[in-house]
């Protein structure tokens, strides 16, 4: 297994904005935008063209969520048109995940948001044999900091026992991100000679294996008496010399034409009947805006919904624009100022627009 995870690292579900909206439901805001997908998308690309990769895969989940990780994949489609010296793909992550774990040998370097990453960078350490084994690198524009992929580990401080393979590899990121790919190499090398002589630390032990159970020492020890060696079964590492990391700066596109078109209003309603719902929220319809549709965690349940659907309090109510007419945010301002007279209980608003003609809003669960 030889697999390298790029995980976006600062939006994403990680952003952390949440709010309990009614009794029953509670939100967290997934927020992907183009300068954390091009910065990202494009580091993996350079990332592989400095140590020799020869493939980078995108994972996404842009069979549904078609606006967030859409604008994840589109990027990645985009930015590989620029590299075509490296061979590109793309998995929905549930089956890419099944793949890394079941064939890891059909992955090169693996780029993806925020959540999948995490989640997966371990998964992918834990299957080697221990997340002791994986190095892990925070590049910025101006900064970057290395580490061990499981963090500082505290319950092991003080005890011999850690496996340092994790700061090794943070190191060798380290080395190679500034341009001293030469020392990167020969501490590689050395690493996986140590490797490949049986002298392993507990986490990663094995009777019949491992011909040394190491400590901290012994095992870093190892290394350093092995530094100019290679390892003779595993494949010996080579990496472009004297070529640091250089990402332009993001540029910002000019602005597109944004139309709205219409907005989500979100109703705490205790109601279970949507047709009820909907004949109250009527009462807020204009020549200009009508509802469209109402869905309750993301299910159409007007009109033409199913009996069977179980409803929280919890309702997304969409109004539209009517044929032809062009609204502005004063008619949204409107449909709020009748809910209140209506006593319609008005949580959330969310306005739908299209940018260049291109509706960019969700049309409700599998549509």
């Amino acid at each position: 297994m030889d697999v390298v995870i790029i995980r976006e690292n600062e939006e994403d579900l990680y952003a952390g904005i949440e709010h309990q909206q009614t009794d029953e439901v509670v939100q967290c805001l997934k927020l992907i935008s183009r300068p954390g997908c091009e910065k990202i998308v494009r580091y993996a690309f350079e990332y592989a063209r400095q140590y020799g990769r020869k493939k980078v895969t995108c994972f996404s989940k842009d069979n549904i969520m078609k606006q967030t990780d859409g604008l994840f994949h589109q990027v990645f489609n985009e930015i590989a048109l620029e590299y075509p010296d490296i061979k590109n793909d793309h998995w929905i992550v549930d089956i890419g995940a099944a793949r890394l774990a079941d064939t890891p040998e059909m992955f090169d370097v693996v780029v993806m948001a925020n959540l999948y990453g995490d989640m997966l960078s371990d998964v992918a350490a834990q299957i080697v044999g221990s997340v002791g084994l994986a190095g892990s690198a925070n590049i910025g524009e101006s900064c970057a900091m290395f580490e061990a992929i499981h963090g500082s580990a505290p319950d092991l401080a003080g005890k011999n026992s850690a496996n340092p393979s994790g700061l090794l590899q943070g190191a060798i990121m380290m080395l190679n991100h500034i341009g001293q790919s030469e020392v990167a190499e020969r501490l590689q090398n050395a690493w996986l000679k140590t490797i490949e002589d049986g002298i392993h630390t507990a986490d990663i032990y094995k009777e019949g294996i491992s011909k040394v159970k190491a400590d901290t020492q012994v095992f870093t020890q190892a290394v350093i008496e092995r530094l100019g060696q290679q390892p003779s079964a595993l494949p010996v590492v080579r990496y472009t010399k004297d070529y640091a990391l250089k990402l332009p700066k993001y540029i910002r596109r000019p602005a597109a034409n944004k139309e709205l078109q219409g907005v989500d209003v979100f109703v705490h309603w205790n109601g279970l009947n949507a047709d009820e719902l909907a004949a109250k929220l009527q009462h807020l319809d204009s020549p200009d805006m009508q509802l469209n549709m109402i869905t309750n965690r993301g299910i159409k349940v007007w009109p033409e919904g199913f009996e069977e659907t179980f409803c929280t309090d919890h309702w997304r109510c969409r109004f539209k624009s009517a044929e032809g007419k062009k609204i502005t945010q004063q008619h949204i301002l409107n449909i709020l100022a009748k809910a209140i007279e209506e006593n319609v209980d008005t949580i959330k608003t969310e306005n739908l627009y299209a940018f260049d003609g291109k509706p960019a809003f969700s049309l409700g669960q599998g549509q």
